[in-house]
């Protein structure tokens, strides 16, 4: 990986705010660059998923949020506030640096790290390789909590001493709150074009009817390049976010999907089964390192595809699966 991995959140640090439009474009430029591709050469469905693995990837790192809704003129990524955020690692404290970046950044917090003192170790690593213009993982490792906050007072940053993972996880909503929240109807099914959601591949597939009384489906605006997911129980149905949409069905099919390596502290996650987005940062937030993907796992070859997220503590992994409705598999990931 070159520096180029770092100039997509300082173009969204510099801008503040970016409509989905100049993000596409500013992405697309950065990701060519990178790959060494002329745009006449670009698979176009490839960039696509390249790019919205990127943002998702940013903002489980906490260097930026997004809003996304129907209408994609009114989509936006926004620049978080540069800070120092705790990691839930035993032994020596540790931080790591999230939130907008600029040039001078790190050559920055270098300065600050060694007028410290000589106890402050300062790491910077790439993201995998797999991960396309994701930021390097900036982490200070120190004797004392009070010296990371030292270093932040004297960068003029916000330090975070109670992990964020943890504030996360207790702030984010359960299933059961989700749910609570939608508003139910008996309107007609839409005549658009439609996918259901099969709960064995974690596929959205053309399905004309399934044999349970619960389904997510998510259907085509005929015109415009937008998708719209419905959850549909007993004839009544209500409009979703997919990534709730998902675990909802799974939930009340008790299908678990969710494993948890405690020995290497290492959760999977199905990729065609995203974490809503607070969940997932929290995950991400134990560690810094974005999450990585291998293809197939052994424990259910019906699933194709799982993010590994490292470095979880054992009480996050269960506090996650228990807000998703999930009982962890506990099993083995021996992954090479």
């Amino acid at each position: 990986m070159s520096e180029t991995s770092e100039k997509l959140l300082y173009v969204i640090s510099a801008k503040k705010e970016l409509a989905w439009l100049s993000f596409k474009e500013t992405f697309d430029y950065l990701y060519n660059l990178e790959t060494g591709l002329r745009e006449e050469n670009t698979d176009k469905d490839g960039i696509k998923n390249k790019r919205f693995q990127a943002i998702r990837a940013l903002d489980s790192l906490g260097h930026c949020d997004f809003n996304f809704s129907g209408d994609s003129s009114k989509n936006k990524v926004y620049a978080a506030s540069p800070v120092l955020v705790r990691l839930p690692s035993a032994g020596f404290p540790q931080a790591i640096l999230a939130g907008s970046r600029s040039p001078n950044t790190i050559q920055q917090l270098s300065d600050a790290c060694q007028s410290a003192g000589d106890r402050i170790n300062l790491e910077i690593k790439e993201q995998a390789s797999e991960s396309v213009l994701i930021p390097k993982r900036v982490a200070i490792q120190a004797e004392d909590v009070r010296e990371l906050e030292a270093i932040a007072s004297s960068l003029g940053i916000p330090f975070i001493e109670t992990p964020s993972a943890w504030s996360l996880l207790h702030f984010a909503a359960s299933i059961d709150d989700y749910l609570a929240t939608l508003k139910w109807s008996n309107d007609r099914e839409l005549s658009w074009k439609r996918e259901t959601f099969e709960p064995s591949s974690l596929q959205f597939k053309t399905i004309e009817k399934t044999d349970t009384n619960i389904r997510i489906s998510r259907y085509s605006h005929p015109s415009r390049n937008t998708k719209t997911c419905y959850l549909w129980q007993d004839e009544m149905c209500t409009e979703i976010d997919i990534d709730w949409g998902r675990y909802a069905v799974l939930k009340a099919l008790r299908r678990n999907v969710l494993i948890y390596d405690k020995r290497t502290f290492t959760m999977a996650v199905p990729a065609s089964a995203n974490l809503p987005r607070l969940l997932e940062r929290a995950l991400t937030l134990c560690s810094g390192y974005a999450a990585t993907y291998v293809k197939k796992l052994p424990h259910d070859p019906q699933i194709q595809g799982f993010k590994l997220f490292s470095a979880i503590p054992p009480q996050v992994a269960e506090m996650t699966a228990a807000k998703l409705g999930q009982t962890l598999l506990m099993q083995s990931l021996n992954i090479t």
